[in-house]
């Protein structure tokens, strides 16, 4: 009696992860049956040396019953596990961070009770009926447990679109005016260091392909200016009204990712303490800074500039907040929350490359070699300020494709100029 052995594809984390579960039922069960089998026969010998005849026969009654509970533990998790698989598709098999922790967490769990019945046992003083209740405890425990954290995986599967939908919604909402009016200050300041965005289009993929005149119309009229520090005002939440339910952005931090020209709020920009207009929760940013990031790029080292409004559209509606890198959804392979701004810029800075950085609209690129000199020693990621000509306080993060030379985190002063660079729409 036993369940089909799943074909395991390493990419897939929770498939992976539900194959080792199994086998660990599996080994619990077998461990199950040679104690059992053990205490029966202690039960007989000590029946014997009680003057019982040898020709008879001894039953310990419900012998089947707590055998039969292991195999059901093992069958619910598959049955779970090949549901969501048929519901979701790939993506369930991968998983996200909280059922592969949680997975994870039970099959430690699970082994360790294992192990610990099979090493010290036959020689603890406790009776065997003693270590199989905890070997079926435990497994009933993970098995239960195991069986909702999947149901509760399939449940955010089920409520986010799959990434192709989110693209080409993303598409088509684009070609749209925004719908917060924008308030355009013109600038006529020059200077030394030049933004620049991607050499590289940041519209999605399919947007270049099967293109109606009018669309191609509307996007080549010229943009105005713009810039992070300018303001905007929240128009309500009509604009959250026809938008898909995602657990892991914001409704603000949605529109701002639909409407990629759409400037930042006067709650974000205007106050000492920057907050989302919907959701109202603290941001934890510093209006007119910006976070440097210094990648590695094929031998060369390019410097990006990661805006406020990327962290404002990465922030997350939710009573732990934290941000969801935009970054990794668009990828479609995992979504990846960090639990504040530093850890989602640290998170950008280490797992993803400059061609994915380049493609980001509101990730600049910095085109200045001798300023990329002056830091290339000790410094691979620092936070600015983008307003004013003075000299600022930073702290900086050492490159982690070279090897240290300083302590890991220090402070120096970092000289900025004011720079206005105008947001072209994806």
């Amino acid at each position: 009696m036993g369940t089909a052995k799943l074909h395991v594809d390493p990419a897939h984390v929770v498939q992976s992860l539900v194959s080792t579960l199994l086998d660990v039922f599996d080994a619990t069960r077998d461990l199950y049956a040679t104690l059992r089998a053990k205490e029966k026969r202690e039960y007989e010998h000590n029946l014997r040396s009680r003057g019982y005849s040898e020709s008879r026969k001894f039953e310990i009654a419900d012998e089947d019953i707590s055998d039969n509970d292991l195999i059901l533990d093992k069958a619910a998790v598959t049955r779970t596990y090949e549901d969501g698989v048929q519901d979701i598709g790939v993506q369930f098999a991968i998983g996200d961070v909280v059922s592969q922790t949680g997975l994870q967490s039970q099959i430690i769990t699970l082994q360790s009770v294992l192990i610990t019945t099979f090493m010290y046992g036959p020689s603890s003083l406790k009776p065997i009926s003693h270590h199989l209740s905890n070997l079926v405890a435990a497994s009933r425990v993970a098995g239960t447990s195991s069986v909702d954290i999947l149901a509760a995986q399939h449940q955010r599967q089920l409520s986010i679109p799959p990434p192709s939908s989110r693209a080409r919604r993303s598409s088509i909402s684009t070609r749209h005016s925004p719908l917060y009016p924008a308030t355009v200050v013109p600038t006529t300041h020059t200077h030394s260091t030049a933004l620049v965005k991607s050499r590289r289009s940041t519209a999605w993929p399919d947007e270049s392909a099967h293109t109606n005149p009018t669309t191609t119309s509307l996007s080549s009229r010229p943009k105005p200016p713009k810039t992070d520090t300018e303001s905007t005002d929240f128009t309500g939440l009509t604009s959250y009204v026809s938008s898909t339910p995602s657990t892991l952005y914001c409704p603000y931090a949605l529109d701002l990712q639909k409407h990629p020209s759409q400037l930042l709020a006067s709650a974000v920009t205007s106050n000492i303490s920057p907050y989302c207009p919907h959701c109202r929760r603290i941001l934890h940013l510093t209006p007119g800074r910006s976070w440097e990031i210094f990648k590695d790029d094929e031998g060369a080292e390019r410097c990006f500039r990661v805006q406020n409004r990327f962290v404002v559209k990465c922030h997350r509606e939710s009573a732990d907040g934290g941000y969801s890198c935009i970054l990794c959804t668009r990828s479609g392979t995992m979504d990846t929350v960090c639990g504040d701004v530093k850890a989602l810029i640290q998170h950008v800075w280490k797992d993803h490359g400059a061609g994915e950085l380049e493609l980001e609209e509101d990730v600049l690129e910095i085109v200045d070699n001798k300023a990329v000199d002056r830091r290339r020693r000790d410094s691979g990621l620092s936070i600015v300020d983008s307003k004013g000509g003075g000299v600022r306080r930073a702290m900086s993060l050492g490159s982690p494709s070279r090897p240290r030379r300083r302590r890991p985190t220090f402070e120096r002063e970092v000289k900025t100029l004011e720079v206005w660079s105008p947001r072209e729409s994806a």
